[in-house]
């Protein structure tokens, strides 16, 4: 049975809501009183007014609803040239979103390891056209996948033509349930992936970079980025250790309600942030690896890295054709996305995950780059809006700037219209199946569901309510079709339908379906 999934938050909203044009009346900060917080300004003119402009642009994405919280770094050549802070890192409290606030900045991750990967190639201490068997062994594929046809590069590239190979992504990037080991075990049911060795964007290759990196150890390759990467770069406020957070310092997750923002639960934990998705971080720590990316190696006038290293990031190792928002992606890098933007190259990496969204660019041209975290998205683009308001703004006059931004703010509210209606009608629709009869008392679906590859499900009755949980993932259940026992989750942030079989009317449930995958009662 093939699992049946919902889309997650970017790829609903795009699916609801087609491109409109027109024009909106965009905020005008030239008609405000109010003064942008103090910034960092070296390189660019003296005045204020651009930095006026986004202050203002950013407040209204927060006042008008599109985000919760968000904090925005700019760069130009080798140094960081603005930082702000806006809207709350945590609707409970009231808690504000400041400069030291940390964001989970999901797969915007894979561009820190590569770097980690190209500097270790650049000291000799890594081959990248290696195999990887090389590195690790003790690792074999599904035949007729071979571990010693796939070099390093092709991991970097995504070109390495393995397949999508749920169970070691369910496992390090929402259960954090696993051990090297028992990784490798896995990777032997990872066959041949049906695309072959086009590029294929996913997790697994950058969680195998990770494993190259420190072979034999759980988080190994952590120590390696922050060795190589962090450290030299004074990214002091980047850590892949959630453990060492003080709460008060995290911006909190939330989901958009239709008419605010809520909190949701935060759902990593040390063990689950991996290769492919691990940090929180600052706006202005990541700013810095942006302006060292775009500088090549150097940072507020001193070389950190060897000339050539992070450049080679940023060169096509791969095709792509595709859009996403106002970019068309033609390419890859190593950790990078290739795009353009208004015909200029923009080079970038986003990373979402259930109430987090960033935006990491940098145009490489130009040498001007833009950071944006954000902790809860009410449409998908808002923040990469305001991020080509930025470019525009320091391009182009005020007067072109503001007509682009107009249009494009007019087709995010409506958007944000859009999916709030669509979350009234789906509130809608799950309240009707939640009265639908169920065959079998809640009690007869609990209990512990094992599949020797996915890990355990443990469903338990709290309350009159069915909660599942598997390592750090969590979810409530909710009755999707009664008639045959199908609940539904979200242990990894989009909708997932679970089928329960009974063996017979009077019985416990004896086993269950997830993702293609059956779990048996233990």
């Amino acid at each position: 049975m093939r699992p049946v999934r919902a889309l997650p938050l970017i790829g609903l909203l795009a699916a609801l809501v087609a491109p409109t044009p027109g024009l909106a009346r965009a905020p005008s900060s030239r008609s405000s009183g109010a003064a942008a917080p103090a910034a960092i300004v070296q390189g660019l003119p003296a005045d204020r007014a651009w930095q006026n402009d986004v202050h203002h642009r950013a407040q209204h994405l927060v006042d008008a609803g599109f985000v919760a919280g968000m904090s925005i770094a700019v760069t130009r050549g080798d140094r960081v040239v603005y930082v702000g802070s806006f809207g709350v890192a945590d609707t409970d409290s009231g808690r504000r979103v400041d400069e030291h606030t940390r964001f989970y900045i999901a797969s915007t991750t894979k561009a820190l390891t590569a770097a980690a990967v190209l500097l270790q190639a650049s000291r000799g201490a890594l081959q990248l056209d290696a195999p990887i068997s090389h590195y690790l062994p003790d690792l074999a594929f599904k035949a007729p996948l071979r571990a010693d046809a796939i070099t390093v590069r092709d991991l970097l590239s995504m070109t390495d033509g393995i397949d999508a190979c749920l169970p070691v992504v369910f496992r390090t990037a929402y259960t954090g349930v696993f051990t090297p080991s028992g990784l490798m075990a896995l990777m032997a049911q990872c066959g041949p992936s049906p695309t072959g060795r086009r590029f294929d964007y996913r997790n697994l290759p950058y969680n195998l970079l990770g494993m190259v990196l420190a072979p034999a150890t759980t988080d190994g390759w952590k120590a390696v980025v922050r060795a190589d990467v962090l450290a030299p770069l004074g990214m002091t406020e980047t850590t892949a250790r959630l453990s060492t957070l003080a709460p008060g310092r995290i911006a909190l997750p939330h989901e958009a309600t239709g008419a605010g923002f809520r909190r949701i639960r935060l759902g990593k934990v040390d063990n689950n942030l991996h290769a492919a998705g691990a940090y929180f971080s600052t706006a202005r720590d990541l700013a810095q690896f942006v302006a060292a990316q775009v500088s090549d190696g150097r940072l507020d006038g001193h070389r950190v890295f060897p000339a050539g290293v992070l450049a080679s990031s940023y060169a096509q190792h791969a095709e792509q054709d595709r859009d996403f928002g106002t970019y068309h992606r033609y390419g890859w890098g190593y950790g990078w996305d290739l795009g353009t933007y208004q015909g200029q190259t923009l080079v970038h990496r986003f990373g979402s995950f259930p109430g987090y969204r960033s935006h990491v660019s940098f145009m490489p041209e130009r040498g001007l780059g833009v950071v944006i975290l954000s902790n809860g998205l009410a449409e998908p683009f808002g923040i990469d809006d305001l991020a080509d308001y930025i470019y525009d703004r320091l391009a182009a006059t005020p007067d072109v700037a503001d007509t682009r931004y107009a249009a494009a703010l007019q087709q995010g509210e409506r958007r944000k219209a859009r999916y709030a209606e669509h979350l009234r009608k789906q509130r809608a629709i799950q309240r009707a199946r939640q009265q639908q009869p169920l065959a079998h008392p809640l009690a007869a679906y609990a209990g512990r569901y094992t599949n020797a590859q996915m890990g355990t499900l443990t469903w338990r009755l709290i309350a009159g309510q069915l909660d599942v949980t598997s390592g750090a993932a969590r979810s409530r259940a909710d009755i999707y079709d009664a008639a045959t026992n199908q609940m539904r989750v979200e242990l990894t942030g989009g909708g997932e339908v679970v089928t329960f079989h009974f063996p017979d009317a009077s019985a416990a449930a004896d086993s269950l379906q997830y993702s293609g995958y059956r779990f048996e009662r233990q």
